[in-house]
């Protein structure tokens, strides 16, 4: 009798197992977007804008484009030589994620109208990523 009972007792369990609800459904998995990156500005300058020596651009950039507070600004020609290259420098604490105020002067010579592209790359990307960049066309003028 004892084997019968436990039989029994094992049939009881089953059967109780099987008529319990299903387990509810996991949960959909939480997906995140990631808020998009504070845009880098360039103050007063168009696509296609004609500018001629010394050249000024101002504006704003996320504070994790700087590294010792500046970033890099160049202006490279339709033949991907680089024309002008000046430092775009902080004008105030650039240790933030915040955008940063920065000012970028260049200088260059061209006899002719040249068209050429007004790049601001990021300095020092995270984990070796390749740099960021901005870029704005414009055509160089002479004096």
């Amino acid at each position: 009798m004892p084997r019968t009972m436990r039989f029994m007792a094992a049939l009881c369990i089953l059967a109780l197992a099987a008529c319990s609800p299903p387990a509810p459904p996991a949960p959909p998995p939480v997906t995140t977007e990631a808020a998009p990156a504070p845009a880098v500005t360039v103050d007063s300058l168009e696509a296609g804008a004609r500018v001629n020596s010394p050249f000024v651009i101002e504006g704003a950039a996320p504070g994790d484009w700087y590294f010792e507070a500046q970033f890099v600004a160049k202006l490279v020609g339709a033949n991907g030589d680089v024309i002008a290259e000046a430092p775009a420098r902080a004008q105030s604490d650039w240790m933030t994620e915040a955008p940063v105020r920065y000012r970028a002067e260049f200088a260059f010579n061209v006899t002719q109208d040249t068209p050429a592209t007004l790049v601001l790359q990021e300095d020092m990307p995270a984990d070796n990523a390749a740099p960021r960049e901005v870029t704005i066309p414009v055509v160089l003028v002479p004096r």
